[in-house]
């Protein structure tokens, strides 16, 4: 039909092509998914050229988003033939710098990506050192699908990308200057925590703190302490807690007492949504009870409190306040033209839960973990909860503690 007379690049036409899509997924035959790659990949090379229709365009992709991810999800062997049409029209886009196109290109790299088998096709990391380029996340509209692209190369080849680590923590650098962008720096971050080696980690996470710290200094925002204590949380879950604590006490030292007074303790109530609590949640956890140095002299006071806070999280609404000069943040200045990032909604990335299949219910895994530390210092653990926890709390952590089939501690 796009080859008939008047079709040029109606989008009716193309909107119609991609409902249809919707609604048949892994129902479409084989025949009429490879007739669908030939001819609209045919039509993606012949738009490129003069990008007039924006509706048409996001169509197109939306369309090959749906493809994708209706016949490859589970079925990786499916993916080839998309790599084997969209690869050749891909570069060409990426060379001839088509800007309109371009986080399109990411989202739709970072779908086949995410749906691989843990070996990745070699033209993938030939893309890799192009998508480190600076001048590319110079522009606003390629920062969040670009973000998700380098997470996906993080994931599916760690050992591929950590002779990059240098470049990656120089765009992490760039973003976590910004307000406007300051997540973006956290998710690579949080991937980078999740499945880089540890060894790896170790060899750069200091200066990863004191960038940290340096930015909370200079511009501290909610949206940023947020960030920065699940990003804390999930260091702690998946690394340590103890290797936290001394990590942060070696930039200075004591300073970990000011982080769990000044950002967890005061700043827990406003963590939102299902997956960061959790990731919270698990990191608190982690330094109530596996992190010894909270329970030296220094830190001990904060423990109670601590605690007490990880309750109010569990069971209070969230604190959606935010100080009044949040409200005014200044838009960055962004030299020359920009395209705005479109989400592909065929596109979109699940958040992950980086506990999935290890911890379920953190409400229990705080009553086990308690209980284990009871037993590892005999008559300390319940005068630091008499002391710390207040009010409501006390009777909800004595429900966590029975659901858990845990009677008393000592």
């Amino acid at each position: 039909s796009f080859a008939s007379q008047g079709s040029g690049e109606n989008e009716y036409l193309m909107k119609l092509v991609m409902r249809s899509v919707s609604l048949m997924k892994e129902q479409l035959p084989p025949a009429l998914v490879q007739h669908l790659i030939t001819a609209l990949t045919a039509k993606l090379g012949e738009i490129c050229k003069n990008p007039s229709k924006p509706h048409f365009n996001h169509y197109i992709f939306e369309t090959f988003s749906c493809l994708i991810r209706g016949t490859c999800l589970g079925k990786p062997e499916n993916i080839p033939a998309f790599e084997g049409a969209l690869f050749p029209v891909f570069q060409d886009i990426l060379q001839k710098d088509v800007t309109e196109f371009i986080p399109y290109v990411f989202q739709v790299l970072s779908l086949m990506l995410e749906l691989q088998n843990q070996n990745i096709p070699s033209q993938y990391m030939a893309l890799f050192p192009f998508l480190l380029t600076p001048l590319l996340w110079e522009r606003p509209g390629s920062i969040p699908p670009l973000t998700r692209l380098i997470q996906a190369f993080i994931m599916k080849s760690p050992d591929g990308v950590k002779e990059s680590v240098n470049s990656i923590l120089g765009i992490f650098q760039k973003l976590i200057a910004s307000r406007s962008n300051d997540h973006y720096g956290f998710y690579l971050l949080n991937t980078m925590i999740e499945h880089l080696e540890k060894s790896v980690m170790q060899s750069f996470i200091k200066s990863v703190f004191l960038l940290l710290f340096q930015r909370m200094q200079t511009s501290k925002t909610t949206k940023f302490m947020k960030n920065f204590i699940v990003f804390m949380s999930l260091f702690a879950g998946k690394i340590g807690a103890q290797t936290l604590i001394e990590t942060i006490d070696s930039v200075q030292p004591g300073l970990f007492g000011m982080v769990v007074e000044k950002i967890f303790i005061a700043e827990l109530q406003k963590i939102s949504g299902v997956t960061e609590q959790k990731i919270a949640a698990v990191g608190v956890i982690k330094l109530l009870t596996e992190g010894p140095a909270m329970l030296n002299e220094n830190y001990v006071k904060f423990w109670g409190p601590l605690l007490n806070a990880l309750v109010q999280m569990f069971e209070e609404e969230v604190d959606n306040s935010t100080p009044q000069d949040e409200h005014f943040i200044e838009i960055e200045d962004t030299p020359g033209y920009t395209t705005a990032f479109n989400q592909l909604v065929f596109a979109t990335k699940k958040p992950l839960d980086p506990f999935a299949g290890s911890i379920t219910n953190p409400k229990v895994l705080l009553a086990e973990s308690l209980q284990k530390l009871s037993v590892r210092y005999p008559g300390k653990v319940q005068p630091l909860i008499q002391g710390g926890v207040q009010g409501a709390a006390v009777g909800k952590l004595q429900e966590y503690l029975r659901a858990a089939n845990i009677n008393t501690l000592s």
